[in-house]
């Protein structure tokens, strides 16, 4: 009996991990192509990463200063459903606001957002593919900026040094956490194609590089751009 217990829970604990396997390469597989309708938008654009080309918006306002307009439904980010998307282009200047799902509120109903001015969701794994980006800033790092990543590296590896060494395992809090998307944006963003256009109601679709590429090396249980995780962690309070 107790051997059947044991071989039972092997197995339970296979049947688990190959579930695990096969929805991560599903999800991987919905983050190469994205397609959408959206509103309101005018004008049409393609863009390859940050360079794009057209004459495009998409968004607005219902109240001064409020940026709440800009909706989409389909597939991007990975995800099925709803989606908030802003866009201007302005002949290859402009910029892109995106984040997938129903975000996050205040008890004032404001929508909670991280340091970048990215709208959170309860969705880790979508927080991850969403971003906010001026496309000219791709060409533009400020020495300030680039001096507070090299602290924040320098005093990450001088902690781990500390805690390998032994001396005070309790610096492990005091580690800067990783800055992901450190220029408001994920790192396959730069692969990404899109091309969108419409006349109030439009429609937005593409693909990505890097993500099928993802998806592809996937199957050997490497995860290039670390989205390997569930959908329904929660990120925010």
């Amino acid at each position: 009996m107790q051997r059947f217990c044991l071989y039972l829970i092997i197995f339970s604990s296979f049947l688990l991990n190959c579930a695990t396997y096969w929805e991560n390469r599903r999800k991987d597989a919905q983050d190469i192509f994205h397609v959408g309708v959206e509103t309101p938008v005018y004008g049409a654009g393609f863009r390859i990463g940050p360079l794009p080309l057209g004459l495009y918006f998409a968004g607005g306002e219902s109240e001064l200063g409020k940026k709440d307009l800009g909706s989409g439904i389909g597939l991007r980010g990975g995800e099925f459903g709803s989606y908030h998307s802003q866009a201007l282009v302005y002949g290859f200047l402009g910029g892109e606001d995106f984040y997938s799902g129903e975000p996050l509120r205040t008890e004032e109903g404001k929508v909670i957002i991280d340091k970048h001015g990215i709208g959170l969701t309860s969705n880790e794994r979508a927080n991850l593919k969403s971003y906010k980006m001026k496309y000219f800033s791709y060409f533009d790092d400020p020495i300030s900026e680039r001096k507070k990543r090299k602290k924040a590296e320098f005093r990450k590896k001088f902690i781990e040094e500390l805690i390998q060494d032994g001396l005070s395992p309790e610096l492990q809090a005091y580690i800067p956490e990783e800055d992901k998307k450190p220029f408001g944006y994920p790192s396959q963003f730069l692969w990404q194609v899109d091309l969108f256009l419409g006349i109030y109601g439009g429609a937005r679709a593409g693909f990505n590089l890097a993500e099928c590429a993802d998806f592809l090396v996937g199957f050997t249980t490497l995860d290039m751009l670390d989205d390997d995780i569930a959908s329904d962690d929660t990120s925010a309070e």
